[in-house]
């Protein structure tokens, strides 16, 4: 269960990182 929670967070750290990703690039965009 640990190693699962570990993996859980990895992705929740990815999939957050990825959103602000594009939520710059469509900030860049609407300028």
């Amino acid at each position: 269960i640990e190693k699962f929670e570990k993996e859980a967070a990895e992705l929740g750290k990815g999939s957050f990182k990825y959103a602000w990703v594009l939520d710059k690039l469509k900030a860049e965009r609407e300028r």
